[in-house]
């Protein structure tokens, strides 16, 4: 879930996700407008369309760091290779929206783009997002039914799911502890050893909120009643340092300044393997803050047909399983070969609502309602628990 910068990507890819919603709120009305492109797909035979869109181009947006290298490896160079096209990926985060509705209407600086619950809601109020086309989708009727039921009603004709992400707990075997909770953060004995992000706060605040005695789940996190109590539970403990990506969170945990930490699964795979032995990964079992990966045909795409081939080929089975070996990610299909690495990996709606407490675009609505006051209350927490006591 790095800039991103080119020379923290290298260090580790994740900057992150947590960064994703910096800029909400200062939204722009963009205008929407479509270029009217040959209907190739579903005027062309299957013979036909492997070849029509030869030395086509298209810029594809993805999470920047570890999970576009991977999108590109396992995903873009066979795409290009089946098809012949020229496509490229771009990382970004929380800058997407606004790079859009910047850009001429008919002139995107690219033509799909990955977005969460965040920045679907934002897409969305911008109207810069293109209704999906079923019937030049027919891969989405294998995608597990649970990513729609956790939709808003306004969201679901647009985009489709490619899976998604969520928390866990990252912690150096010298610690000499099998966390199991996400309470074990509070632990006395990891005090001053634990690392949490400050960028992405809404996802460190959602931690308290699984460890509540009131609900012990993310709508908590909604409530603005319930939030000081969820502050106050944070001011608790006392952060060897507050990472602002993931190349910070890398060199922490690397370096042994922190011994503890939570941890994107976009990162995870590839920092416990970076490490070799060193680290152990847990799921606690509350579950975990996630959130779901959506790609969307932009509006004034050159390219709708192309993206709308793409879009059908990333809900393919044998893409996904590609995908998920390299990753801690979940996928949309329910059909996937689930890698030896991913223990518990959910199958069922009932599993993803136990394992994935997931920030939806209704709560978005209610963290957005409240955000500056949020925002300037999390910075409190962070000098709260970074001084010396």
């Amino acid at each position: 879930m790095t800039s991103k910068k080119a020379d923290k990507s290298e260090a580790c890819p994740n900057q992150d996700r947590r960064r994703v919603l910096q800029g909400a709120g200062k939204a722009v009305i963009g205008g929407a407008a479509l270029a009217v492109m040959p209907r190739i797909m579903g005027a062309a035979s299957p013979a036909t369309a492997q070849t029509s869109f030869t030395g086509e181009s298209m810029i594809v947006a993805t999470w920047s760091g570890n999970y576009d290298r991977l999108f590109r490896e396992a995903i873009i160079k066979p795409f290009n290779a089946q098809y012949g096209t020229k496509l490229d990926t771009v990382g970004i985060w929380d800058q997407s929206v606004s790079q859009i509705v910047a850009a001429p209407a008919d002139n995107p600086p690219f033509d799909v783009v990955i977005a969460e619950e965040a920045l679907s809601a934002q897409g969305l109020a911008e109207k810069i997002y293109l209704e999906a086309h079923h019937e030049k989708l027919p891969n989405l009727e294998r995608v597990h039914p649970w990513f729609y039921e956790q939709r808003t009603p306004h969201a679901k004709p647009f985009g489709v799911p490619f899976g998604g992400g969520n928390l866990a707990i990252l912690t150096n075997k010298s610690l000499g502890l099998e966390p199991a909770s996400w309470r074990d953060f509070w632990r006395p004995e990891v005090q001053r050893k634990i690392t949490l992000d400050s960028a992405g706060w809404w996802f460190t605040l959602a931690i308290a909120a699984m460890v509540s005695d009131k609900r012990a789940d993310v709508q908590e996190l909604y409530d603005p009643t319930q939030s000081e109590a969820l502050f106050e539970d944070l001011d608790h403990l006392k952060v060897a340092k507050w990472y602002k990506d993931g190349a910070e969170q890398t060199y922490l945990m690397l370096e042994e300044e922190a011994l503890m930490a939570m941890v994107y699964t976009t990162d995870a795979l590839a920092l416990v393997n970076k490490a070799g032995n060193r680290f152990s990964l847990t799921a606690a079992k509350e579950g975990a803050p996630g959130w779901t990966d959506w790609f969307f045909k932009v509006r004034g795409t050159h390219h709708a047909d192309l993206a709308d081939l793409f879009l059908n080929y990333i809900l393919s089975v044998e893409v996904q399983n590609r995908f998920l070996q390299g990753s801690l990610q979940f996928v949309s299909r329910p059909d996937v070969t689930v890698p030896q690495h991913w223990n518990d990996y959910p199958h069922t709606s009932d599993d993803f609502n136990r394992k994935i407490k997931l920030l939806t675009i209704g709560g978005w609505d209610k963290l957005l309602a409240n955000w500056e006051a949020l925002d300037r209350r999390f910075k409190e927490t962070v000098i709260r628990t970074s001084q010396s006591r």
